[in-house]
C-alpha cells in the first residue's frame, strides 16, 4: 500500500513538473520574482516548496541568474535612473534659477526706464485712449 501510495505521488508530482515546469521557469526569468512572490500570484497551482526546487534545479543546471543576482542588476539600473533623474532635476531647477533672474532684472529695467523717461512701458496694446 504505501508503496502504491509513493507510485500514486510521483506521478503527480512528473504530472505537475510537464504542465507548469516550463511556465514557471519562463515566468522567473522574465521576472526574477522568488517562489514566494510566485506561489502568492497564484500563477500555477504549486506550493512555494516546488517552486523553489524548481527554480534552484534550473539555476543549477542552466548556470543562469539567480532572482537575488537578477534583482541587485535591476536594483543598480534603478539606482542609475534614478542618479540620472536628480541630475535632470538639478539642472532644471537651475536654469529655472536663471530665468527667474532673468526675469526680475527685466522687471527692474522696465521699471528704471519708466521713471526715467515718463512713458508707460507695460501699457497694454491696442488699449482705448
Amino acid at each position: 500500500m504505501t508503496h502504491n501510495k509513493e507510485l500514486t505521488m510521483d506521478f503527480k508530482h512528473t504530472t505537475k513538473r510537464q504542465l507548469y515546469y516550463d511556465q514557471v521557469i519562463e515566468f522567473y526569468q522574465k521576472t526574477g520574482y522568488s517562489a514566494y512572490k510566485i506561489e502568492k500570484l497564484g500563477i500555477v497551482p504549486l506550493k512555494r516548496k516546488a517552486i523553489h526546487n524548481w527554480i534552484v534545479n534550473f539555476v543549477a543546471e542552466n548556470g543562469k541568474i539567480t532572482s537575488q543576482t537578477s534583482m541587485q542588476s535591476k536594483e543598480s539600473q534603478t539606482n542609475e535612473e534614478l542618479d540620472a533623474l536628480k541630475a535632470e532635476v538639478a539642472e532644471l531647477k537651475e536654469q529655472l534659477r536663471i530665468e527667474k533672474l532673468r526675469n526680475r532684472l527685466n522687471e527692474k529695467i522696465i521699471d528704471i526706464a519708466e521713471e526715467r523717461w515718463h512713458i508707460e512701458i507695460r501699457k497694454k496694446a491696442g488699449t482705448k485712449q
